[in-house]
Parts: structure tokens; sequence; C-alpha cells
């Protein structure tokens, strides 16, 4: 297949969104019901899979850094700093030790942050350009571990949790605007917007876009919680 470039919301776009949250879906939902016995032969496929989750997301996280220090960039560019970058080192830790405090990260960042990137993804380049492969694979190998974390390992965020992951994610966001200033790079896009469609084409010019955009990360960390509370209100 010939290279060419990656359409955001056509027919590519969305049958990719398609297939990883489909497939995140489908993954977790079979892995919920055979290890839903409590059996001795549930736990080694419980533990099988946390594996298999935990190592896929370190080869995934290390191919996509191969490939883009490939690309010539600046190595001051490729420091795996943005949320979906610690997300997916994340994910393994969460998978293997169960640690609630870092569920909690990998549960908000995770979640909020892979759906808003698959769905406004930065690519250029169309499948099967190891580029577009890597960011799909790797968004949807964090979204996986978020859900089986939640649905399978039954851990899940507290009320407290939304205060805490928002007060940690402004404490990340503002250190990662001195290094942006120290090292004339843009994680965490503080620095400027994408060239690619996103939702900060909405919220203004300039670095005034700093305060909605932590409003609506306030946002999607409520969203992201709604489900646990009208589970709850529907148990009381």
């Amino acid at each position: 297949m010939s290279a060419h470039y990656f359409a955001s919301f056509g027919a590519e776009h969305f049958s990719a969104i398609a297939i990883v949250v489909g497939g995140a879906i489908i993954f977790v939902w079979a892995a919920r019901r055979a290890t839903a016995p409590q059996t001795r032969r549930a736990a080694r496929i419980d533990r099988a899979l946390r594996w298999t989750l935990a190592i896929a997301c370190l080869a995934a996280e290390v191919n996509d850094l191969v490939w883009l220090l490939g690309s010539g960039l600046p190595l001051r560019h490729l420091l795996p700093l943005h949320l979906c970058d610690i997300s997916i080192l994340l994910a393994p830790v969460v998978l293997l030790t169960a640690n609630r405090t870092v569920y909690e990260l990998l549960y908000f960042w995770g979640i909020g942050g892979a759906v808003q990137a698959i769905a406004t993804p930065i690519v250029w380049w169309g499948f099967p350009d190891p580029s577009c492969v890597l960011f799909f694979l790797g968004h949807g190998l964090i979204l996986t571990s978020a859900l089986y974390a939640t649905a399978v390992m039954r851990l899940r965020p507290a009320p407290r949790s939304i205060l805490r992951v928002w007060l940690i994610t402004n404490a990340y966001g503002l250190a990662i605007i001195a290094l942006n200033w120290a090292l004339d790079t843009n994680y965490l896009f503080l620095n400027w917007k994408p060239a690619t469609p996103s939702l900060l084409d909405l919220m203004g010019p300039g670095h005034w876009y700093w305060l909605p955009l932590d409003l609506v990360a306030l946002v999607v960390i409520l969203l992201c919680y709604l489900p646990f509370y009208v589970l709850d209100r529907q148990r009381r």
C-alpha cells in the first residue's frame, strides 16, 4: 500500500477507532468471562493476560521511541513526557502490582487521554506507515489496560480520586511548562497547539487556552468517574 496522508474523521480514521475501541472492549469482556470463576485455572489465565498486556505496553513504547529516534528529531523532543507516554508506562505497574494510587492515574489519564487522542490523532501518514500503526496500537493498549484493571482486576477510583488526580495533573503541567520553556519543546501541547485538528483549536489564541484546558481536564475526570457515581447511586 502506497504512503498517503491520514485524513482525520475519514473512513480510515473511523475504521481505526472501531478496531481500537472495539478490540479493547472485546478483549476485556472475554477476559472477564474467562477469569470470573474463582479457580486456579482462572487465576493462571488472569496472570498470563496481565503479563501479556504489561509486556505489550512496554514493547509498544520502546518501538515508538526507536522509531522516533530514527526520524531525525532532536532528542529533547523525544522524551516520554506526554500523558499517554506516562500512562503506557504506568500500565505495567498497575497490571502487575494492582497499586491503587497508580491505578487512579492510569484510569483517568489513560481513558481520558487515550480516548481524546484516538478521536483527534496526531498522525500525518495513514496505514501501514509505522507512525500510524504505533500511534493507534499504543493508545489501544492504554485503553485496554485501564479497562482490564477496572473490569477484571476490580480496581476502581474513589470520590476523593477526582480532586487528587486533578491536582497531580496540574502539578505535572506546571513542571512541564517550566521544562518546555527550558528546552523549547511542546510536551502536553502547552507551548503551542498541534498542527492537526484538536479540542485546543476551540480554546482561544496564544496561551489563553491553558485555563479552559484545565477546566476541560476536570470535566474529563468527572466524566470518567460518572459510571461509578451512577453505579453507587443504583446500589444505594
